[in-house]
Formats: C-alpha cells, sequence, structure tokens
C-alpha cells in the first residue's frame, strides 16, 4: 500500500530533511577541516621539541669545543714555556762557548815555549850543544830553527831521532850540516841547521774535541 502525503509542510519538512542531510558529514570519514586541525597541532607540538633537540644538542657541542679549546690553550702555554726554556738553555750554552774560546785564545801561547824549550833541551844527546833557538812561523803553526854543534855526525843523527820522538815536536828537516873547526880548539865539529814543527800532543786534542 503506498501512501502520499500531499499536505505542503510535509513536503518542505522532507526538503529540510535532504538539505540538512547534505551539508551533514558522513559518519566514519574525517573532513579536510579535521585532517588541517590534525596537522596544524603536529606542527604546534612538533617545532618546540625539535628547537628543543637542536638547542641541546648545540649545547653539548658547545660544551666540547669549549673543552677542547681550554686543552689548546693550556698545550700552548706549556709549549711556549719549554720554548722560552730551552731558548734560555741555548743563550748560555753560546755564552759559555764564547767564554771558553777567549780563555783558550789567552792560554793559547802560554805553555807552548816552556814545552818546547824542554823537549829540545832533554832531547840532547852527549857531545851535543846549541848555539840559537830562533821562531820561524807563529802559532798555530809554530816552526822553529834549531843551530847547534855537534862533535861527530852521528850525534847529529840521534839528536834529530831523539826530537822527532817528542810528543810536543815532530817533523824534523836538516836543512845543513858541515865540518868546521870550533872555536879556542884544535879540534873540528859539526854545526848543524834544524827545523822542527810544535805538535801538540794526542791527549790535548782529544781533550780540545770532548771539550767542544
Amino acid at each position: 500500500m503506498i501512501e502520499v502525503n500531499l499536505h505542503p509542510e510535509g513536503v518542505k519538512a522532507k526538503a529540510k530533511r535532504r538539505r540538512q542531510q547534505k551539508g551533514r558529514p558522513v559518519r566514519g570519514r574525517p573532513s579536510a577541516r579535521s585532517h588541517w586541525m590534525t596537522a596544524m597541532m603536529a606542527v604546534l607540538v612538533g617545532v618546540p621539541l625539535l628547537m628543543a633537540a637542536f638547542w641541546f644538542l648545540n649545547r653539548s657541542r658547545d660544551a666540547g669545543l669549549q673543552e677542547q679549546l681550554e686543552v689548546a690553550v693550556a698545550d700552548s702555554a706549556r709549549m711556549s714555556d719549554l720554548r722560552a726554556l730551552s731558548d734560555s738553555l741555548t743563550e748560555r750554552q753560546q755564552l759559555i762557548r764564547d767564554r771558553v774560546g777567549i780563555i783558550r785564545t789567552l792560554d793559547e801561547g802560554r805553555f807552548v815555549w816552556p814545552h818546547v824549550l824542554d823537549e829540545v833541551s832533554e832531547a840532547l844527546p852527549n857531545f851535543v850543544w846549541l848555539t840559537s833557538l830562533q821562531e820561524i812561523s807563529p802559532l798555530p803553526s809554530l816552526t822553529i830553527e834549531i843551530r847547534g854543534m855537534a862533535a861527530t855526525a852521528l850525534a847529529v843523527t840521534e839528536y834529530v831521532r831523539r826530537l822527532e820522538a817528542s810528543p810536543y815536536l815532530g817533523f824534523v828537516r836538516i836543512l845543513g850540516s858541515q865540518q868546521q873547526e870550533a872555536e879556542n880548539a884544535e879540534i873540528e865539529v859539526h854545526a848543524f841547521t834544524l827545523l822542527v814543527d810544535y805538535t801538540p800532543p794526542p791527549v790535548e786534542r782529544g781533550t780540545e774535541s770532548a771539550a767542544d
């Protein structure tokens, strides 16, 4: 059985309900406005959290960099002190070397001639005597000329051998040896002239090298 409502108000009420149903969202399906509100809430909640995370990360990184900077500054100060100490020691060492050099220069020829005279006199064999002792070239390459008389040529040879055995003398050269009459005597002697170099002994050379 079909009923038809021909009352005008019934038609209007039905039309009104249809219009309301068209504008009402369907249940079970979120609208675009609800999606937008959810996104806004997520942004409002997520942005502060993200900013807080970045702040804590930057703070921890700054703390690490500050610690590294303090360590670097401490190391730099320590290296600066060590360098200043090294420079001071180097200056003192150079000052000591300069003073030792001055002392060596002052004492360079102080004991040379006493050694030379001792060696020349101690090396004299029997029947040999000296007439002159003269410096030919100065230190550090000291060369000495020795003039003397000998009873025989063998005595001159023996004197040369003894001079060469001396720790302070070396490179003995015979410049001349001739036979002549001795003054106020009726005998003949051999007049000789020698050149001798002053040579410091190896002990003194080693000591000098160790001091350097």
